[in-house]
């Protein structure tokens, strides 16, 4: 408050009625208060560090307890793509602007298009290298890390549909440096063919295992196709990543391994599969059993190959929808695929996957290559599209992840995190729950994969779905969970 004070003197001269006031002085005269200091803030406080891996004795729980320091740490991060098909955009109905938005929408990182021979070098430039527009477009309006398929024959260069012989396979190389010359500055993965034992030749029965001589699809064909596109892509890009394989249906990976015994992979960075189950019996269309054929080809790779480890790439994998007998229904397929996109991103010899595909290439309900989108053909999200996006959240926000499997059924994932130590779990048997119990005594919040937001809970057991859980737990130095197939 400000206090004003007269001059002593002008106030005796008014008393004495001297004058008529008039020229009494009123100037006012402020005074300010001393400062006081102001008091030193205290200190922020320390996020208390909990250690929350005290288990309670629980019969038929299998305990699992882990501290940051246990889990692998990635070399680079796993990928999460997806297929586009801007190389046929009209047909299949692929916009730039549309696509590109439902990248930022499902946390799509990564895409995977095709590069057609003939296409990049038509017939009236065959030693071109020219990009489908739709493409280049797309390109402009989004980051995300282009995977390209060098695929197809070219019916304008003689000996080259398909590349068997020697000169249309030393074509095919010339295509090759082109087409990376042409895609340069975008850190992009180049994949040789596509299912080359299924459609290098079509309408013919499905063949099974690595072919013969007889057969152009046989792996005898694609391997030095392969060995000698990898060959002259790294004469140009050194560093590029390159990528063989990528067979469509083959059992036990017989034509996979073949592959990479004949020397196609000497100079590859790495092993592309496609993993589908749409058509298997209906108990078998789930993630689960899509994950252990891909282990399988995991524990046979070095073995085929000289001896050299490689990553795989899992350059396709998905389920339809539609009414057709080989579709899958839309709750399951909301359920498979959250459980395999995690469940690859914990495993460290999968560098990452590209689900097929983005969007419903069509309309018919009926026809199986129409409906595999997360997106359905107007662009609107199916019901993966969700699931699918969380999980690849979860994936961006894991600094490590570690995978094991409970009672032959519960997945468990230890992740840790910026903030702390999680655990991402599902039951991987359909009709049966799991149980998980969280240790100590720390507060912690859960969610179901796709709900708004996560609940702090009370409750230190937790029951299980199909659907993805994550529990987390900020500033925790250790955490342990007792789990169990209910």
């Amino acid at each position: 408050m400000v206090r004003r004070f007269l001059p002593l003197f002008s106030i005796l001269l008014a008393s004495c009625g001297g004058g008529d006031g008039s020229s009494a002085s009123t100037e006012a005269v402020t005074t300010v208060p001393a400062a006081v200091p102001s008091p030193t803030p205290s200190p922020a406080a320390t996020p208390t560090v909990a250690d929350a891996s005290a288990l309670p004795t629980e019969a038929g729980a299998t305990a699992i307890i882990f501290a940051a320091s246990d889990l692998p740490v990635r070399t680079s991060p796993y990928i999460v793509g997806a297929a586009t098909h801007f190389s046929y955009a009209a047909l299949a109905g692929y916009d730039p602007d549309s696509v590109a938005q439902r990248f930022t929408d499902s946390g799509i990182r990564a895409f995977r298009e095709d590069l057609y021979w003939n296409a990049l070098a038509p017939d009236w430039d065959v030693n071109g290298a020219h990009l489908p527009q739709p493409l280049v477009t797309f390109l402009g309006k989004t980051t995300a890390r282009p995977l390209y398929i060098l695929n197809n024959g070219n019916a304008f260069i003689p000996g080259a549909s398909p590349p068997v012989a020697d000169a249309g396979q030393t074509a095919f190389a010339a295509y090759a440096q082109r087409a990376v010359a042409a895609t340069a500055g975008r850190d992009a993965i180049y994949e040789i063919w596509n299912e080359w034992n299924r459609n290098v030749v079509r309408d013919k029965p499905v063949m099974v295992g690595p072919g013969d001589a007889s057969d152009y699809r046989a792996s005898l064909y694609y391997a030095p196709l392969a060995a000698r596109a990898t060959s002259a892509i790294k004469q140009v890009a050194p560093t590029a990543k390159v990528l063989v394989g990528a067979a469509g249906d083959d059992p036990d990976w017989q034509w996979t391994l073949d592959v990479l015994a004949r020397g196609a992979a000497a100079q590859a960075d790495g092993v592309s599969a496609h993993i589908y189950n749409h058509c298997a019996s209906t108990a078998n269309r789930t993630a689960s059993e899509a994950l252990g054929r891909l282990t399988l080809l995991h524990s046979k790779i070095a073995g085929a190959n000289g001896g050299r480890d490689l990553p795989l790439y899992v350059t396709e994998w998905g389920w339809p929808a539609g009414t057709n007998v080989c579709a899958v229904s839309a709750a399951k397929i909301a359920t498979n695929v959250p459980q395999f996109l995690l469940h690859t991103a914990a495993l460290p010899w999968v560098a990452g996957s590209w689900y097929y595909e983005t969007k419903d290439s069509g309309v018919d309900p009926t026809n199986i290559q129409h409906n595999f989108g997360l997106y359905d053909a107007n662009y609107a999200a199916k019901s993966a599209q969700c699931a699918f996006a969380d999980a690849s959240a979860v994936i961006a926000d894991a600094k490590a992840m570690a995978v094991q499997s409970v009672d032959n059924g519960l997945t468990v994932i230890r992740v840790t995190t910026s903030r702390g130590l999680a655990i991402v779990a599902w039951s991987a048997v359909a009709g049966r729950q799991g149980r998980i119990t969280v240790g100590g005594t720390a507060a912690y919040t859960t969610r179901t994969l796709c709900q708004a937001t996560a609940a702090a809970a009370s409750d230190r057991t937790l029951t299980i779905g199909e659907m993805p859980v994550v529990i987390d737990m900020p500033n925790a130095s250790r955490l342990g969970v007792n789990a169990r197939l209910l």
